[in-house]
């Protein structure tokens, strides 16, 4: 799939499993950070083609994002191997696990400063997907990152909201490119040969549903519209009651 076709599922993914009339409780999460966690795993649904050295992903915050870009597409072993496996999707989670821990308790309330600074590197990332942000210039996405870092680090209820957003954007980016011909490796490092000829399952461990053919068909646009026509829809429902919340808060 395309960056922004990866972002626009990651938030309406993260809008139907958060909202009250999800059948998941333990997701159910108040209008502001449903429109926040929205923000954050469109950006997640990105961070899978940091093995890719033109990703949206690798320019989101310079120069840092490039230089981690280097390591990762080593460790992954190039383009959709490593971080588009189900080992990619442990392994992001237990790097925002591990950011969301870090607590800082002042004046009786708790702030998590690690949910800001993942929050904030999502935010730039699914700003630069939907080109919201210049292509180039690293001024405009570590302005729009420090409000956002605010914003989670104060906003925070509880340490899973991160991490599940980031679980939930990889494993849609993942889901999303499984639906296309070139498929995902989806056990890496495992590369199973397929027992037989199967137009799931491809040599070298590809498995596939390629329900929107090539990359950026009309078939993807069409489904990334209605997806995104849910998003739009939802987020504006929602904005009122965040406000509302927010200024709870003060």
């Amino acid at each position: 799939m395309m960056g922004p076709s990866h972002a626009a599922t990651g938030a309406a993914a993260w809008l139907a499993l958060t909202h009250w009339q999800s059948p998941i409780a333990v997701l159910h999460l108040p209008a502001e950070l449903q429109l926040l966690g929205a923000v954050t795993t469109a950006g997640a649904a990105m961070i899978s083609d940091w093995d890719h050295p033109r990703a949206t992903v690798v320019h989101a915050l310079p120069p840092l994002t490039e230089w981690m870009s280097r390591g990762i597409r080593h460790v992954a072993g190039g383009h959709r191997r490593g971080t588009h496996s189900l080992v990619g999707i442990a392994a992001f989670t237990a790097i925002a696990t591990a950011a969301a821990s870090i607590q800082v308790p002042i004046a009786g309330h708790v702030y998590t400063p690690g949910q800001g600074v993942i929050a904030a590197f999502l935010a730039a990332v699914a700003a630069k997907a939907l080109r919201l942000l210049p292509n180039r210039g690293w001024r405009a996405a570590w302005a729009l990152g420090i409000l956002v870092a605010m914003a989670a680090t104060v906003l925070s209820a509880g340490l899973w909201w991160i991490p599940a957003s980031v679980a939930v954007g990889v494993s849609v980016h993942i889901l999303g490119d499984a639906l296309t011909n070139n498929g995902v490796a989806l056990l890496w490092p495992l590369s199973p040969e397929p027992p037989a000829r199967l137009w799931w399952w491809q040599s070298s461990g590809r498995f596939r549903l390629p329900l929107l053919g090539r990359t950026g068909s009309w078939r993807e646009w069409a489904f990334v519209s209605v997806v995104t026509a849910f998003t739009v829809v939802r987020a504006v429902r929602l904005v009122p009651l965040a406000a509302r919340g927010v200024a709870a808060l003060f």
